[in-house]
């Protein structure tokens, strides 16, 4: 089952991969609220992590998709143990960087092997390294000197190795974690989760689950004054076709608000939906408008 951690109230999607198997498997999109680690200065694109909407959080608990779970850890100050794990394992990133740099450094130094070769040589001679000041005034004797000298080319990389400076650890690159890398067993507990609770919370949920149930994508509908947007696929390809907008039964709608959230809508071309529940029948119903012209249909 793919954790959600409980923070705050709020529930929170931390992995890639289970963000990734949501999206695709589950139509479940959330809120990315994260800042991309690569593009820090700037606000238009998000990442890690996934905030839920809590009609969703409670729809994959009730499919038995996800587990609610609080880290322990997280909650408390770091102890002297936790410290301890942290420096050792920032070490070994460390390590890492320093055989991962010699390794590029390796293959930069055989890719120019040849050059380096023939710099070394002209050194030995004592003539100019560049090629330009090597074709003036220079004995032919001496390029073909240069030419016929022997150089030990694996003595030559150990000797290019060794001229690598050293990495600092101030240099060092900084792992930015998109998952907590050190909770266990023990440090992880399931929490409970409690939504809905009043009478407009329970028609909210009962008007998401219906469309995902359809098989809508549905996320927050805020920017077009509703309470969700449904979409036929993946919001990435595709645009909502409905404003949907939960309604008690027995509430009286004003006509100014029915205009002005139909004239909304229709303005960005999409459809003003009202969900409600049947006080008599108990059933859920929709009711779409779209405003034409001059005639409200």
């Amino acid at each position: 089952m793919i954790d959600l951690v409980f923070s705050n109230g709020q529930a929170f999607v931390w992995n890639a991969d289970d963000w990734l198997e949501l999206r695709q498997k589950y139509k479940i999109i959330g809120s990315l609220i994260g800042c991309l680690s690569k593009l820090p200065r700037q606000e238009i694109f998000h990442g890690l992590p996934m905030l839920l909407m809590p009609e969703e959080v409670t729809l994959l608990l009730e499919k038995k998709i996800v587990r609610l779970v609080q880290i322990n850890d997280i909650q408390m100050k770091p102890n002297d143990k936790l410290k301890q794990k942290f420096n050792n394992y920032r070490n070994k990133l460390f390590s890492q960087q320093e055989e991962r740099l010699k390794e590029e450094r390796k293959k930069q130094i055989i890719a120019f092997m040849d050059k380096i070769v023939e710099g070394k040589r002209r050194k030995l001679l004592g003539l100019k390294r560049s090629k330009k000041q090597l074709k003036k005034n220079v004995d032919l004797n001496l390029i073909e000197n240069a030419e016929q000298i022997e150089i030990n080319r694996e003595v030559l990389l150990t000797e290019e190795l060794e001229k690598i400076p050293k990495l600092e650890p101030s240099e060092a690159l900084i792992q930015i974690h998109t998952a907590y890398p050190w909770s266990g067993k023990d440090d992880v507990k399931e929490v409970k989760w409690n939504y809905p609770q009043s009478p407009e919370e329970n028609i909210r949920y009962t008007v998401f689950k219906d469309l995902w149930e359809r098989g809508f994508y549905v996320t927050y509908g805020d920017k077009f004054g509703g309470d969700f947007l449904a979409y036929p696929g993946d919001p990435i390809m595709f645009h909502s076709q409905y404003v949907i907008t939960c309604k008690n039964g027995d509430d009286d709608l004003p006509i100014l608000d029915l205009i002005g959230q139909c004239r909304v809508a229709c303005s960005v071309r999409k459809t003003q939906v009202y969900a409600y529940i049947n006080s008599s029948t108990e059933n859920l119903m929709y009711q779409s408008f779209y405003y034409d012209n001059i005639n409200l249909t």
